[in-house]
């Protein structure tokens, strides 16, 4: 390893026009990515103690913020990451600075913990000590493995095309608003699901490739262009689901047919008392034992808006999406439920998995095979959007 003692730095000025079209050093490094192309961050691990990371070749750090070169490695194999005082330590080494970015010099993939990521690598130590692990890399390049971690490749195309611009707009719009942000999606289900360069596949690079650039836009502004897994045969209100002060056409909801009897469009769940107890306790204290559940109030696609909760000695009243919080969302898979109790417990009994809002992922699948096309897929699901490019959208350069 070579320490280095100083780099010079852009000047102030550049680096603040290069932040706004992302092309700075810490967005945007010089690449085959087009000028246009925006960065994704995404955060592969968050509140870490520590991680292992692995580059297969010459490799440079450097401050995120000042751009200044810290250190350079022939090759770095699995080095333990880590908080050190008020910075970084990668193996031995330690580094003052509160974010670094490594950087492959030549191949550009690396691992964490095993699993290999194309682009570079943002280390960030919070002030409680922890590691936030970010994954950063061009937009196009990130939707290849994105796209295979929520879909399989073995979809039809034109599914995978539609499902390829919603997931670009999605990101882009968090890329967009998120600038502030230390990173722009989460790897998991919070965001958007993301294994890495393991997930890439040649359909779902196809899917990419076909639409390249393409996203949704309303009114000229790219928008939160969400997906679930199915909607149990209706899409969700997104100004319902999370109360904003105005429902946009695109995210409205739709009565959805298509995903009718595919994967995930039934469920059902049973818990004890103890168990349903158990979970609803920080919301229900002071109820007294717990004697049963009444749905009071339903949307108009049919999901739960309020839950009253009775007990021995008082009662409670949830929203259906504190219910869910409470009780986890692999396991309520969804608010279109109903719910029956007996001696032993609660029986629950649902449709579809996921908020519901916007685009219905298995739905989007039995449009497609039945011969419906990319366009009749996104304007069915998002009703008064129109198909565009980033350039010239707001919040990308022209």
């Amino acid at each position: 390893m070579n320490v280095i003692s100083t780099t010079p730095s852009l000047s102030r000025g550049r680096r603040n026009l290069a932040f706004l079209v992302f092309l700075s050093s810490a967005l945007c490094p010089p690449s085959s990515a087009s000028a246009e192309e925006p960065y994704v961050r995404v955060a592969i691990l968050q509140d870490a103690e520590s991680a292992r990371v692995t580059v297969e070749g010459p490799a440079r750090l450097t401050d995120l913020d000042s751009g200044a070169g810290l250190a350079d490695w022939p090759d770095l194999k699995w080095k333990l990451v880590e908080s050190a005082g008020p910075g970084i330590k990668i193996g031995e080494a330690g580094f003052p600075s509160r974010a670094v970015l490594l950087t492959p010099a030549k191949n550009p993939v690396f691992r964490v913990n095993s699993r290999a990521y194309r682009g570079a690598l943002i280390l960030r130590r919070s002030s409680a000590g922890k590691l936030t692990v970010v994954n950063r890399l061009p937009l196009e390049e990130y939707l290849v493995g994105a796209l295979t971690s929520e879909t399989s490749p073995k979809w039809p195309m034109e599914a995978l095309k539609a499902h390829a611009v919603v997931s670009r707009t999605m990101v882009a719009h968090r890329i967009w608003i998120r600038k502030n942000e230390s990173f722009d999606v989460t790897a998991d289900t919070s965001t958007h699901l993301y294994y890495g360069k393991a997930a890439e596949r040649g359909r779902t690079r196809q899917a990419v490739e076909e639409t390249q650039g393409q996203v949704l836009a309303y009114q000229g502004e790219l928008f939160s262009a969400t997906f679930h897994a199915n909607c149990g045969g209706h899409t969700e209100s997104a100004a319902e689901l999370w109360q904003t002060k105005k429902e946009v056409e695109p995210l409205a909801g739709v009565v959805d047919p298509n995903c009718r009897d595919l994967r995930h469009y039934r469920w059902k769940m049973f818990l004890s008392h103890a168990e349903m107890a158990r979970f609803l306790e920080p919301a229900a204290r002071g109820a007294g034992e717990l004697q049963g559940l009444e749905v009071l109030d339903r949307n108009a696609s049919g999901r739960v808006r309020e839950i009253r909760i009775t007990g021995t000695e008082g009662e409670a009243v949830l929203t259906g999406r504190r219910l869910r919080e409470l009780l986890g969302a692999n396991r309520l898979r969804s608010l279109k439920f109903t719910v029956t109790p007996f001696v032993a417990g609660f029986s629950f009994s649902g449709f579809g998995w996921g908020h519901g809002v916007g685009f219905c992922q298995w739905g989007a699948y039995g449009m497609a095979r039945r011969g419906k096309k990319m366009d009749e897929i996104l304007s069915f699901y998002f009703p008064g959007a129109q198909r565009r490019k980033l350039p010239g959208l707001p919040g990308f350069v022209s």
